[in-house]
C-alpha cells in the first residue's frame, strides 16, 4: 500500500518492476548494458528486456547499441524517465520527512546515524558474499 500511496503522491504511473529499472538506471550514471542492469536486479536478461521495451513505449528510457560493443544495448534514461524518477524519490524524501517530524532532533540524528552504520554493514556483508 506504501508503494501505491508514494505512486499516488509522485503523480507516476509505473509499476514496481518499471520503477526498480528506472531507479537503477538513476544511481549507475548516463547508461547501462542491458546485462548489467540485469544483473544488478537479480533477474534474467529476458526479463529485463521485456520491461526495457515498455519503458521505451512509455518514453522513460531509450536503447542504443553499445560503443565497445554493437551486439549489446545500452539503456539509459530519457528527460522523461529522470523527471518520472525524481518525482517518485520526492515524494518518498517528503513522506520519510513526515514520519519523522514528531521525533525529537537527538532522536533524528542518533537515526540517522543508526541507519548509515545499518547500511554500511549490509552493504560490506553484501560485498562478502559476492567475493
Amino acid at each position: 500500500r506504501l508503494h501505491e500511496f508514494l505512486l499516488a503522491e509522485a503523480r507516476v504511473d509505473v509499476d514496481q518492476a518499471g520503477l526498480a529499472v528506472l531507479y537503477v538506471l538513476h544511481l549507475e550514471g548516463p547508461s547501462l548494458r542491458l546485462t548489467d542492469l540485469a544483473e544488478r536486479l537479480r533477474i534474467d536478461a529476458p526479463a529485463v528486456t521485456r520491461k526495457a521495451q515498455q519503458l521505451e513505449r512509455s518514453g522513460l528510457v531509450s536503447r542504443a547499441r553499445d560503443g565497445e560493443d554493437a551486439r549489446a544495448i545500452r539503456l539509459q534514461l530519457t528527460a522523461r524517465g529522470r523527471r518520472t524518477i525524481t518525482r517518485f524519490l520526492v515524494a518518498r524524501r517528503a513522506w520519510l520527512t513526515r514520519l519523522l517530524a514528531g521525533w525529537p532532533e537527538a532522536e533524528q540524528v542518533e537515526f540517522a546515524r543508526l541507519l548509515r552504520q545499518f547500511s554500511s554493514d549490509i552493504h560490506r556483508q553484501v560485498g562478502e558474499l559476492d567475493a
